[in-house]
């Protein structure tokens, strides 16, 4: 069952990246489209997944795959829902909302123990960095709630706070809930 959740979750990215690669054709532009936090997001979600259908992941990996599809799927719900992000709908839909369900889905199914959750958080910083370093220079930002030419840097602040709260909170709640679930599994097993 969870081989074939990940399975799912493989080939949905895979599925959804060729869509949107194909459909924009020569208008696909691939530095922007890496540049978008979703797709990375999927990706890593997607290699991760595909590597445990095949072997065992680090609990590390595969919390951080969680955490940052965790908070794909709530920042768009929360923040870009409705907003034109260029994103075809099934592509949309598949990235940004059944991908994150099923990865957290999958978490839940097969909970692991994990320890320093705060070093997930070094990716979506980096990231940051690299979105407002990238964005002046090129004239391009993947989001609007990042771009400083709309509403200056004081909404791209608060903005970015606001996902960092978002991302601080389900990093912990992914660590918590795969550490209390493995607590509770080893409890019912040795009263058994």
């Amino acid at each position: 069952m969870i081989k074939l959740l990940r399975m799912a979750v493989f080939l949905l990215v895979l599925s959804a990246e060729i869509y949107l690669v194909v459909l924009l054709g020569e208008n696909f532009r691939a530095f922007n489209h890496f540049s978008y936090f979703t797709v990375l997001s999927n990706v890593f979600a997607a290699c991760v997944a595909l590597l445990g259908v095949f072997s065992p992941v680090s609990a590390q990996l595969r919390g951080a795959a969680v955490l940052y599809m965790g908070t794909t799927g709530v920042v768009y719900w929360l923040l870009l829902r409705g907003i034109d992000v260029q994103t075809p709908s099934y592509a949309n839909w598949v990235l940004h909302t059944i991908v994150p369900i099923l990865v957290v889905v999958e978490w839940l199914l097969a909970p692991e123990k994990t320890r320093r959750a705060w070093i997930w958080l070094s990716f979506p910083l980096a990231y940051l960095t690299y979105t407002l370093v990238r964005g002046p220079i090129v004239g391009w930002y993947p989001y609007p709630f990042m771009d400083p030419r709309s509403n200056g840097y004081g909404e791209v602040l608060l903005a970015c706070v606001f996902v960092a709260v978002v991302f601080g909170v389900l990093a912990y709640a992914v660590s918590w809930a795969g550490n209390k679930l493995v607590q509770n599994r080893s409890l019912s097993l040795s009263r058994n």
